[in-house]
């Protein structure tokens, strides 16, 4: 599908920040953990309670231009279900809809950032056209079609969890090292220095 290079979390954070729908701390903190950790940028701002998945679903498909599906309305074929391995669908939330030759239609938890997605069409060798849907469907569908999804979510969260701790040291080095909150309120005093300075010229 052409177009599917505009489906970035930063796009989507410009968005974002530009409508005022979410604090910007708040988007810059869940962009690094994407970075670092791996975590969803638009799962992070839903479980953080910044913002609902329906509104940032309605962004996505107003900003972006692509259809919204909820993924318990349509029925899945059994080619698109095994056409991409589930370790893949599982990890990325991913629902597979249908499939006509090596074109795929899939349903996104909300937004599925461009790299992933292309890497998924070299991997599978497949054209995905993708579909935004919610979050929080797309587990139970995944949960339907795949008796052991269950399983691996307890077991990728637990994996998740024992990383965070492992990183959690870290953040309490001394002389700031390793802390990476430290950059950010160093460039927070740094812009308050700039503002103090405008307002006393």
């Amino acid at each position: 599908m052409k177009g599917l290079e505009k489906l970035t979390s930063i796009r989507l954070a410009e968005v974002l920040t530009h409508k005022g729908a979410v604090p910007t701390d708040v988007i810059t903190d869940a962009l690094y953990t994407q970075d670092r950790h791996g975590e969803s940028f638009v799962d992070l701002l839903v479980s953080g309670g910044n913002i609902t998945e329906w509104d940032l679903s309605k962004m996505v498909v107003e900003n972006f231009q692509l259809p919204f599906i909820m993924a318990g309305n349509y029925e899945i074929s059994d080619t698109a279900r095994d056409g991409i391995p589930k370790q893949i669908l599982f990890e990325n939330l991913i629902v597979p809809m249908d499939n006509l030759g090596n074109i795929m239609t899939v349903i996104m938890p909300i937004l599925t950032p461009f790299e992933v997605l292309s890497k998924i069409q070299k991997e599978c060798k497949v054209e995905l056209f993708p579909y935004v849907g919610l979050i929080s469907e797309n587990k139970r569908v995944l949960g339907e079609l795949f008796p052991d999804f269950a399983q691996w979510q307890k077991d990728h969260q637990a994996a998740l969890e024992a990383k965070s701790r492992e990183v959690a040291p870290q953040a309490g080095a001394k002389d700031g090292e390793g802390d990476w909150a430290n950059i950010f309120d160093a460039g927070d005093a740094m812009v308050r220095s700039s503002i103090d300075g405008k307002k006393e010229g």
